[in-house]
């Protein structure tokens, strides 16, 4: 049963409900516009294809709430509970999910623009085929998340902890990581252009035909990883720590590798013509 009419004929008599309960509400569809819910209950409400504008989530418990194809904008979720909250195919302009628990969720094929997710946790969460632009996702968890196929360009991932997360043929570009902990990530066949990576934590990643053409990757941790036939062309790989990673016919034409650490490394068929290689450690 449809709880549309009576949470329109409440939200028409005033704009705030804070710590008001609707849990397991049916609101599909429906179109809210600055409304206060701060501390209220949603759990297992159905969000799907509404339209929801200036609404205040913060701090509300929305654990296992559906907005698939929901368009959602200028929303606050600070703090929120969303684990576990479906928003596939959703579009999400300016939202601001700080803080927020967001583990398990489903942000496949969603289109998120100009949100604030710093700080978030995304563990487990699924962003396969999502389309991220201008968004901060600094200091969050993704640890484990399938985010296969995703398009990620001019966002901050500075910071976060995807640790065992599959970013696998993704194009991520003009985006921050650095600092970030990606230690055992699958980034196999992922376009990287104009992405910083420096003092990034990349033990044991997966880069294999990645393209990472003229990136900034000082200081990089990739010990053990894998970057067979990866193009690293005019990279800054300066003080990078590549202890038996497996660079089998890796492209390094024009990198700088000075003071670089390869001791153990495959560099079998390996490209180096015109490197840098002040310095480097490579027996």
């Amino acid at each position: 049963m449809s709880h549309i009419e009576e949470v329109l004929s409440l939200t028409l008599n005033s704009n705030i409900h804070d710590g008001a309960d609707f849990k397991a509400y049916d609101l599909n569809g429906i179109s809210l516009n600055g409304i206060s819910f701060i501390f209220s209950v949603f759990t297992e409400s159905n969000f799907n294809k509404s339209e929801l504008v200036d609404i205040n989530f913060s701090q509300a418990n929305l654990k296992n709430t559906r907005f698939k194809n929901a368009k959602i904008k200028n929303v606050d979720f600070t703090s929120s509970n969303l684990e576990n909250a479906n928003f596939e195919d959703a579009t999400l302009i300016n939202c601001t999910f700080k803080n927020a628990n967001l583990e398990n969720s489903n942000f496949a094929s969603a289109q998120i623009r100009g949100c604030q997710l710093r700080g978030c946790n995304l563990s487990h969460g699924n962003l396969s085929s999502a389309k991220i632009q201008n968004s901060d996702l600094g200091f969050a968890r993704l640890m484990y998340a399938y985010a296969k196929s995703t398009d990620i360009s001019g966002s901050r991932l500075n910071g976060i902890n995807a640790r065992g997360s599959d970013f696998g043929f993704s194009k991520i570009s003009n985006t921050d990581f650095r600092g970030a902990v990606l230690k055992y990530s699958d980034f196999n066949s992922c376009t990287f252009k104009g992405v910083k990576l420096s003092h990034a934590e990349m033990i044991g990643c997966e880069l294999k035909d990645s393209f990472c053409k003229g990136l900034e990757m000082e200081e990089i941790n990739l010990e053990g990883a894998d970057l067979t036939y990866a193009n690293l062309e005019d990279a800054n790989l300066k003080s990078a720590f590549l202890l038996e990673a497996n660079l089998h016919g890796a492209n390094f034409s024009k990198a700088n590798l000075k003071d670089a650490y390869l001791i153990d490394a495959n560099t079998s068929k390996a490209l180096l013509k015109e490197a840098i290689l002040d310095n480097t450690i490579l027996e």
